[in-house]
């Protein structure tokens, strides 16, 4: 059984992807034009995807897969903020916001667990590593102008939209 502070590290990550979920579908919103509507699109997919890949081991565990609605309505509002800059500004501070707020916590998940002790709860805090530091890589990739800013998320997608010809 995973430690007392794996359980509640989990617990952060899964609100943080509620939280992004809310965030992305916010930002959706504010796309310009159907590439940007996939940019956002991928993130708002990775996040869903992300709490359905937590929930099954949240609820072996007994913790709670309800969804903060606090955090859900606090989240999107803050991205209004988001939708005013310009495109690549917009990704400049998510990517900021995420490096200080989140993938810090996200990669920890993955030091509070060995393979060992529960092997399900090691793969699944390691993805959740590699899936916010895709987060960030792809908001790098706008600040840099890439063709494809969103193909290290897209890769890790169980179900990848489609790209905008």
């Amino acid at each position: 059984m995973p430690s007392k502070a794996f359980q509640e590290c989990l617990i952060d990550v899964y609100n943080g992807e509620v939280a992004g979920e809310a965030a992305f579908e916010s930002m959706l919103r504010g796309a310009a034009d159907p590439q940007q509507q996939y940019v956002i699109a991928t993130l708002w997919q990775f996040e869903t995807e992300g709490k359905a890949i937590i929930r099954p081991l949240l609820l072996r565990l007994g913790l709670s897969m309800f969804e903060d609605a606090e955090g859900r309505a606090g989240s999107a509002a803050a991205v209004a903020q988001l939708n005013g800059l310009p495109w690549s500004d917009r990704f400049t501070m998510l990517r900021d916001m995420v490096k200080a707020n989140y993938l810090p916590r996200y990669v920890e998940l993955g030091t509070l667990v060995s393979p060992e002790e529960d092997r399900d709860a090691a793969r699944i805090a390691t993805f959740m590593g590699a899936h916010e530091r895709a987060l960030v890589q792809l908001a790098e990739n706008v600040v840099a102008g890439h063709a494809d800013p969103a193909a290290p998320v897209a890769a890790l997608l169980k179900f990848p939209l489609p790209r905008p010809v």
